[in-house]
């Protein structure tokens, strides 16, 4: 070979060498195959699940619950409660800094904790019971109440979405009608910006500047540790698909997983499969109360007398273990589940009857907005466009992705009844609860159920003190809920995860927590 052969050839080797250090460490990163890749990025934007598990490798929040549902610190250092309870003082850690290397500051909390209030329904309620929460300095800010409110904590350490993550105060002033722009926290690991591919791939590295607290990782609270440098979530609709790439090897993590393709993984000692979330799911049939035929509470008594939650469960759960039919909005195994108001049983004749009753035009097309590409919501909505048919409704189901759906759900208008599902210990008070909101169309939550006896009674039962009151009010919340057909449960059920079985410390909880991950 010539020697300007062989200069090019070593011209080129260098010329490769950078472009190959740049190559990601296959052992050191994480590659996840959520159950459906979020395009908002923004914590405070959405009660989407995905935007909440992505939100908690970047962001941090002042409180976290274990599983025990006990309040603990994670960015505070500590907090303090007045004897009459209305006054809360809460001091940060020392050294906390946000991504760009910049001190977490009491200012920026402050301005955090308003943005998430005005869009999340707890947080809500504990900003309507406050007079003031100010800065006292550069770690410390103080709330005071102008009523009593019995959840500070419980609303500050909430993890179910919308969570209360924290943001510089540059970013929580963005209004909260619109998202931020910069994805910046002080997690456990930085956003990459130049990688992020909306709908197609969200990458995230591990915070070197990140302090974990010294507590074993349990659900939210404790020790964050980014084991892995490098985490990345991968859109990957097709079942088919997920279950080939994790069998390869390519793929180290899947969210949620079918039942009928569980026993071909069963099988691959390469994997394992289980369930990481004992309370798992409720099924949710959403109606549109703003717009006919659903405006008419006999109408929305009559679906929800003829759905047969059997039916919604064997299509989402597949196995009989994972599904169990429970018609209490709090859950079941909850410790204020109730079935107050509901209809005690499916009873389609009754139904029928019901809707003939009440004069509503079953000829006019009722929208239920699809999203295909989430298997679990998809499921419900082709259960509920049988039974509507059934009925003798005109049914348009509209099929649409999943970020699409929920830019939809949020407009007032062009949909009827929508279906989505939501992690049990999301749903397990009148507060955290988003669905039996019922202030109607100025502040309620998507389907704008109004009732103003609903509403007095949640404000009442963030005033309680004492966990039998709770119950007593949350049970008469439920019935008013119940009987003017907010929304129907359409039963409970668990969903298995799958992944590699060279991962160690795979997390339980209520949500995916995707660090202290690291393989053996």
């Amino acid at each position: 070979m010539s020697r300007p052969v062989l200069s090019l050839l070593a011209a080129a080797l260098l010329a490769a060498t950078p472009a190959m250090a740049q190559q990601p460490d296959r052992a050191r990163t994480l590659r996840v195959a959520p159950e459906t890749l979020t395009t908002v990025l923004d914590p405070h934007f959405t009660t989407s699940f995905t935007t909440r598990d992505f939100a908690y490798l970047v962001f941090d929040t002042l409180v976290a619950v274990n599983d025990q549902w006990q309040p603990t610190l994670q960015m505070l250092e500590r907090w303090e409660r007045s004897d009459d309870g209305m006054t809360w003082t809460f001091v940060l850690r020392d050294g906390l800094a946000w991504h760009d290397g910049s001190a977490v500051t009491a200012e920026d909390c402050v301005a955090s904790l308003r943005r998430w209030g005005a869009r999340d329904a707890l947080g809500g309620a504990m900003m309507r019971a406050s007079a003031s929460l100010d800065v006292v300095d550069a770690r410390t800010f103080r709330l005071v109440l102008r009523e009593p409110f019995g959840l500070v904590l419980e609303a500050l350490g909430k993890p179910g979405a919308m969570v209360p993550m924290m943001m510089p105060a540059r970013l929580a002033a963005t209004p909260p009608t619109q998202q931020v722009t910069e994805v910046m926290g002080s997690g456990p690991y930085r956003f990459v910006r130049e990688e992020y591919r909306p709908g197609d791939r969200i990458v995230v590295t591990r915070n070197a500047a990140y302090r974990p607290r010294p507590e074993p990782a349990v659900w939210a609270s404790g020790g964050k540790v980014a084991r892995m440098e490098r985490v990345e979530l991968i859109a990957m609709p097709d079942v088919s698909t997920q279950v080939s790439a994790l069998t390869t090897g390519e793929i180290d993590y899947v969210e949620r997983l079918p039942a009928d393709v569980l026993p071909i993984l069963e099988r691959n000692r390469s994997v394992t499969v289980a369930t990481v979330s004992p309370y798992g799911y409720q099924g949710i049939l959403r109606f549109n109360h703003l717009h006919p035929p659903f405006d008419n509470p006999q109408v929305r008594r009559a679906v929800m007398l003829a759905a047969n939650q059997a039916d919604y469960l064997a299509a989402v759960a597949g196995r009989p273990e994972y599904a169990r039919e429970c018609r209490s909005m709090f859950g079941c195994g909850t410790p204020l589940e109730t079935t107050a108001g509901m209809p005690p049983a499916t009873d389609l004749e009754a139904a029928r009857r019901m809707l003939r009753e009440s004069g509503a035009d079953l000829s006019r097309p009722v929208a239920i907005i699809h999203p295909a590409d989430a298997p679990g919501i998809a499921a419900l909505g082709l259960i509920s466009q049988g039974l509507l048919t059934q009925l003798g409704f005109n049914v348009d189901l509209q099929t649409m992705d999943l970020n699409t759906y929920f830019g939809r759900r949020a407009r007032q208008e062009g949909w009827n009844l929508a279906h989505t599902t939501n992690t049990v210990p999301d749903m397990q008070s009148p507060l955290l609860n988003p669905f039996v909101n019922g202030a109607g169309r100025t502040g309620g939550f998507a389907g704008w159920p109004e009732n103003a006896e609903a509403e007095r009674l949640r404000r009442e039962f963030a005033r309680a003190q004492d966990d039998a009151a709770r119950k007593r009010i949350s049970d008469e919340i439920h019935r008013l809920a119940a009987e003017d057909g907010f929304y129907m449960p359409l039963g409970q059920f668990t969903a298995a995860s799958a992944w590699r079985s060279d991962l160690n410390g795979v997390l339980r909880g209520p949500a995916m927590f995707l660090w202290n991950l690291e393989r053996r």
